[in-house]
């Protein structure tokens, strides 16, 4: 399924049509490589990308490990939506890239000129999110396939793709298109308006250890970190957050003027961090929940509590994310578990830890590990 071009007359193919891989979730909890034909330039404005640093989100672990259903999906489906590519050709309209380019790749579709992407609501551009979410490697994201492919093509490309600074490696950058970028907004915003604020994060995977290493990047006086896991407890510790496991926290022992509730879909942990916040506070949560759950109103009421549930429009956050990365106040590489061969993600992925990277050779010749 393609979705139609908005950005003027389609170019035909410029590529003689070839065979690649795409690896697809069987929905039984494993993963299997299938053959597709490659992409090909469908517009001026497209640019095919070559992957070469992939990694999973959250959602994705918890789906290939059958702790969430998605309703009304279907099995099987191409994933990854997490990654940095290495642009391989781009459209004759296209600006601000070239072929050799190391780029990171936003998991969202969307065209930058509509007024959602103007008002930075990118994930529901009017060009290609009408009839749902366009993305990379989720079976609702409109037919774009996956970034655990041997080849992508990008629309919008001049927009969508943001060239690595030089100082920044892929592996670094790998998960600035989702959730890492999905930190940032979730924090930074709020400490800009209240600097040296005390942060705390209810963690059910990485999005929570990469938002307690950008609250300390940018200043948090406190940072907690909550997760029922002793090995990401440890690396937060590493990162400079004072932490605990779940039944430890007590949300009525401090106040904290910005909670993140990144939980994996814990009911128990955004209770706790909406009970938590101060008078005026700002609860951010980024957890699914596929079904109703009940929220503390009284107390979000009389605290006057603003509270926001939302998915990341990430691309408009990802200029700022690589910038802090080359700033090297971020430590991606203490958040990253596995550094696994490209070639091997079918098989290493479903038993690898919560953050593998699946990397392989850029034509620089650089390895990318």
């Amino acid at each position: 399924m393609t979705h139609p071009n908005q950005s003027g007359a389609v170019a035909g193919p410029r590529r003689k049509l070839r065979r690649m891989r795409v690896l697809y979730y069987n929905g039984a909890g494993g993963l299997e490589w299938r053959d597709e034909p490659e992409p090909v330039i469908r517009s001026r404005t497209d640019a095919l990308v070559r992957p070469i640093a992939v990694s999973t989100c959250d959602l994705d672990q918890r789906v290939i490990r059958g702790a969430v259903p998605l309703p009304g999906v279907d099995a099987p489906f191409a994933i990854g939506h997490e990654g940095v590519g290495e642009v391989v050709e781009v459209g004759d309209a296209v600006t601000g890239i070239a072929p050799g380019d190391l780029v990171a790749i936003p998991y969202h579709v969307s065209c930058g000129n509509c007024d959602r992407c103007r008002a930075d609501l990118p994930l529901y551009c009017r060009a290609t999110a009408a009839h749902g979410v366009a993305a990379y490697g989720i079976p609702f994201g409109g037919g774009y396939g996956g970034l655990f492919s041997d080849l992508v093509r990008v629309p919008f490309a001049s927009y969508a793709l943001l060239p690595l600074p030089p100082n920044v490696t892929a592996i670094q950058a790998v998960s600035v298109g989702d959730n890492l970028a999905d930190a940032w907004r979730s924090v930074v915003p709020h400490l800009r308006r209240d600097p040296g604020a005390d942060v705390l994060v209810m963690s059910g995977g990485t999005i929570g250890l990469y938002s307690a290493d950008v609250a300390r990047a940018c200043g948090a006086r406190v940072v907690h970190y909550v997760d029922p896991d002793p090995d990401r407890r440890r690396i937060a510790a590493e990162l400079g957050a004072s932490t605990s496991a779940p039944e430890e926290f007590e949300p009525s022992a401090h106040e904290y003027q910005i909670a993140l509730n990144h939980s994996s879909g814990s009911g128990r942990a955004l209770r706790n961090a909406i009970l938590a916040t101060a008078p005026g506070g700002y609860v951010e949560s980024s957890s699914f929940y596929f079904n109703d759950i009940e929220l503390p109103l009284p107390a979000m009421h009389m605290k006057g509590i603003h509270f926001s549930s939302a998915l990341s429009n990430a691309r408009s956050h990802m200029p700022e994310v690589l910038n802090l990365l080359s700033s090297g106040r971020l430590h991606p590489e203490l958040i990253i578990t596995d550094v696994i061969p490209f070639d091997s993600a079918d098989q290493a992925i479903p038993t690898a830890g919560y953050k593998p990277v699946c990397v392989r050779r850029s034509s620089s010749g650089i390895e990318e590990t």
